[in-house]
């Protein structure tokens, strides 16, 4: 599919993706509907429906009847064989893939083993990955790839991953090869997609996204729009410095969140406590000694005043609707205990009781936010 768009067709390339964000967020809709809702004429909408039927991105579902007045409605909605998208998130460990969709349902996920650590591996293992998908699967429409990092996202470099080990990692060469458009965020913008579709949350002008596993990443979303910053760096709550005489983090700094909170911080203060957690999947296992040890308790108790601390300085100066807290510990009482007692004596009364702090109950696929990244920066991509 063609996706450089020119000259006279952009208004209508501009309509006719808008029209399709109106039915995925609706899920089915009709005609005379999306003429009041996109505020275009009867002739544009039936036109663009009709073509997106033709094409196999639509279908006709059946017909409301009207009341005492009024025409029949025909509802349309996404074929499932229609529009697609393609997700990809890397770690130290493995690559994950989603294949979605264009309303976000998931088709298939994969996840491959790689050392993450070496970038000419990583970026060659993607390239295979998006090369296998393209041929699997017609219509797709965009990819999405998520990196943990400092990224320019108008250049495709990943300038500095401290959890990767890489620095000014160029995926040019991969991109240039593609015939549809990729795009490249850190991977916690891509978690935070995720979180926010999962729950519900579009409607919010404003969220952010927390996410604890190797490291401790966040995203800010202001009216559906990721946040990144002059330097790409906007939400990096890891990096908050809460300790000073904490120790020596990654980057350089004493006392950060990550280092105090991530999974290498929980397994070492585990093990000091003579419990034994191990890591499957990228996820903490969570066994019946630790959920009912009081040691265990008292750490991740610690942990959430730790959180708490950071999230104080975000409701201050983000002041966002809500927050999202995507972390293994939200399972424990105590995290949650800790981090919103701190938050509730030292933050700003008006803006804490404002503020809608969601500790999530499932782990956000990474792989599929950065599919639906990809759907969403084609909506708005002509806009």
């Amino acid at each position: 599919m063609n996706w450089l768009i020119k000259g006279t067709s952009i208004l209508r390339e501009q309509n006719k993706r808008k029209a399709l964000s109106f039915i995925r967020h609706l899920g089915k809709t009709s005609r005379q509907d999306l003429v009041t809702l996109m505020n275009v004429s009867k002739n544009t909408v039936s036109l663009i429906v009709d073509e997106l039927i033709t094409e196999g991105v639509l279908e006709e579902v059946g017909v409301i009847e009207p009341g005492k007045k009024g025409r029949p409605k025909i509802i349309i909605k996404l074929r499932d064989a229609g529009f697609k998208s393609l997700g990809l998130s890397s770690s130290k460990t493995s690559l994950e893939c989603s294949v979605t969709k264009y309303n976000g349902e998931v088709l298939e996920e994969k996840a491959y083993t790689i050392d993450g650590t070496n970038s000419g591996q990583t970026v060659g293992k993607l390239r295979d990955i998006v090369n296998f998908f393209i041929q699997k699967y017609d219509q797709i429409i965009g990819i999405g790839i998520g990196i943990p990092g400092i990224i320019d996202s108008n250049k495709n470099i990943i300038h500095s991953s401290t959890h990767l080990g890489w620095l000014n990692v160029s995926l040019h060469d991969l991109i240039k090869d593609v015939s549809i458009p990729v795009y490249v965020q850190n991977s916690v913008n891509m978690g935070a997609i995720s979180a926010l579709n999962a729950e519900g949350s579009h409607g919010e002008s404003s969220s952010f996204y927390v996410r604890i596993r190797e490291g401790v990443g966040g995203a800010f979303v202001l009216d559906n729009m990721m946040m990144n910053g002059a330097s790409w760096t906007a939400g990096e709550i890891g990096h908050i410095s809460i300790d000073s005489q904490g120790k020596r983090c990654e980057c350089g700094q004493r006392g950060c969140l990550e280092s105090l909170i991530n999974h290498d911080a929980f397994i070492k203060d585990a093990k000091l406590s003579n419990n034994d957690p191990f890591i499957r999947n990228g996820n903490i296992k969570f066994d019946y000694t630790l959920l009912h040890s009081s040691e265990i308790k008292n750490i991740i108790y610690r942990y959430g005043i730790h959180l708490g601390k950071a999230l104080v300085q975000v409701t201050h100066l983000m002041n966002p609707n809500q927050i999202v807290i995507d972390a293994p510990y939200n399972i424990y009482e105590e995290f949650q205990q800790g981090c919103l007692e701190f938050l509730r004596e030292h933050a700003l009364k008006i803006p804490f009781k404002q503020t809608d702090i969601i500790f999530g109950h499932k782990r956000y696929n990474m792989s599929r936010g950065a599919a639906l990244s990809a759907i969403i920066n084609y909506e708005k991509e002509l806009v």
